[in-house]
């Protein structure tokens, strides 16, 4: 029974490594510089027709919305800037959004809880996280930059039902706000931001004896 239990121990300690990797990487991506910076590489407050600093100003309004499961109610001139399936979207992402930052913190707990047992579990655990995540990171780069359209559409179909995420660029304001070209400069930076920082866990951890 030890083996198994070890074996079991082990792999939960990597899972709460993978986890609160992701989760520090998702928690950098949602702070207002990274997101004003791929607003303007993608030109989104164009694409949107108003000022940059207007279309900061509503995306940092969604974003408080998305960690906080507001209303998604931010106004654009007179009326509300997104429709009601616009909002409802949102609202899933939202949800899914906080259940990753949860995990995350969920990872840290139980790694801070190894450590006060044995620091050797949590050298291990960092070591079999990160390469865990240095693989699946690299790979999911490799195919939002190869295949970003069907990559993208397979992440939202298996977290979201179907119908309710495909929006029209000419007229849906949300995916004017963040029009392709953010999402697939966020998701390449994503993947390789996390690949990076677990790659520097695994090289200081694999040092440390």
């Amino acid at each position: 029974m030890k083996p198994l239990r070890r074996l079991l121990r082990r792999s939960l300690l990597a899972l709460a490594a993978a986890a609160l990797a992701i989760g520090a990487t998702t928690a950098i991506f949602l702070t207002p510089p990274v997101v004003h910076l791929l607003l303007s590489v993608s030109d989104a407050s164009t694409v949107l027709g108003v000022e940059p600093r207007v279309a900061e100003a509503l995306s940092d309004a969604l974003v408080g919305d998305l960690l906080t499961d507001g209303a998604f109610d931010a106004p654009l001139g007179d009326a509300p800037l997104l429709s009601a399936s616009e909002r409802s979207h949102l609202v899933d992402v939202g949800a899914l959004l906080r259940a990753v930052l949860v995990a995350g913190l969920g990872g840290l707990i139980t790694l801070a809880a190894a450590r006060t047992r044995r620091r050797a579990w949590l050298r291990v655990a960092i070591r079999d996280g990160a390469a865990l995540i240095v693989g699946g990171a690299l790979v999911a780069a490799a195919a939002f930059t190869l295949a970003f359209d069907a990559t993208f559409s397979l992440f939202h179909g298996l977290f979201f039902a179907a119908g309710t995420w495909t929006f029209n660029p000419a007229t849906d304001r949300l995916v004017q706000l963040y029009p392709q070209e953010f999402w697939t400069l966020a998701a390449l930076l994503f993947c390789l931001a996390l690949a990076l920082l677990s790659f520097a866990a695994y090289r200081m951890t694999a040092r440390s004896r």
